[in-house]
């Protein structure tokens, strides 16, 4: 005999379904596992737990914690180009790289270190990504590029003050051009070596243009932009040029991109999420917001 007001039990003694405590889910388990959609078994017994009278935000809540946070991404970025990257993790590139990854919905973690590694990590595999990076004949096949570049660039050419040299086609053979170690240049300057010009490199643009006014070079060979004009470089160096060099020659442009590795398991799927969130960045004006932020920065200068 049960007491008054209490409710039966189902036939047999089983409860129903909606006399058990958390429903379907804790009647028929193994049923409700082997047929509903994984992200239901981490869900469903959340709402389970807050029980059918709790407020509609305080389940939705409980539902979004369950949800697992985006997977950051790690990324390589070079430590002496600035004010595109510089030694202390900052730069117009790092900010739009930042901004892209965020936009994709996965925040970007970069580890600053010389370009020589970020290169050599990404060739080897031991790393997704890095930048900036440009077309060379031996990242082919290893290294695929982002369908847009970060910005592009235009090889500006330094020669001793009283030098004759005005154009790549005056380059003999024994002529020393500095270049940085590891970075990727235009077909033109990579054609130099095999016409015996020797490209001498040191781990900035910066010191070659020191080795330059030393007289250690005759020519070097300095990548500059809009942002990262020749005449910044030139300040960064703390060389006068009519004084201790002379501008040559201007060469040929490029366009400086994020690098992601084909043989790692984590570069492509990089890839996807930058194109995405740099698509975004760049329809919804924030790509030219933070150019114009760096603009105004370096207006009068920036340092090395």
């Amino acid at each position: 005999m049960r007491k008054p007001g209490a409710r039966a039990a189902g036939r047999g003694g089983v409860q129903s379904v909606q006399d058990r405590p958390g429903g379907a889910f804790t009647l028929f388990p193994d049923l409700m596992r082997s047929t509903m959609p994984r992200w239901c078994l981490t869900v469903l017994p959340i709402l389970a737990a807050v029980g059918p009278g709790a407020p509609a935000a305080t389940a939705a809540a409980a539902a979004a914690a369950a949800v697992p946070a985006p997977a950051p991404v790690h990324v390589l970025v070079e430590d002496a180009a600035s004010p595109w990257s510089d030694h202390l993790g900052v730069g117009l590139a790092n900010d739009l790289v930042r901004a892209a990854f965020e936009a994709a919905g996965s925040p970007a973690t970069l580890t600053v270190v010389p370009y020589a590694r970020c290169k050599a990590l990404v060739l080897q595999g031991a790393a997704p990504s890095c930048f900036s990076m440009s077309a060379a004949p031996e990242l082919k096949g290893t290294v695929r590029f982002a369908d847009r570049p970060l910005y592009s660039v235009t090889a500006h050419f330094y020669a001793a003050k009283h030098s004759r040299l005005r154009s790549l086609g005056d380059l003999r053979p024994g002529v020393r051009v500095g270049i940085v170690n590891a970075y990727e240049y235009p077909p033109e300057v990579q054609e130099l070596a095999r016409r015996g010009v020797i490209l001498e490199s040191a781990r900035s643009e910066v010191v070659n243009l020191r080795k330059l006014a030393a007289g250690r070079l005759d020519l070097a060979l300095v990548l500059t932009d809009t942002l990262r004009s020749s005449e910044m470089v030139e300040r960064q160096a703390g060389v006068a040029v009519a004084a201790d060099i002379a501008h040559a020659f201007v060469g040929p442009s490029m366009g400086s991109f994020i690098g992601f590795s084909t043989s790692n398991p984590e570069g492509e799927r990089q890839r996807l999420l930058f194109n995405a969130g740099y698509k975004t960045i760049v329809e919804n004006g924030k790509r030219n917001q933070i150019e114009a932020v760096w603009r105004l920065r370096c207006a009068k200068f920036c340092p090395e």
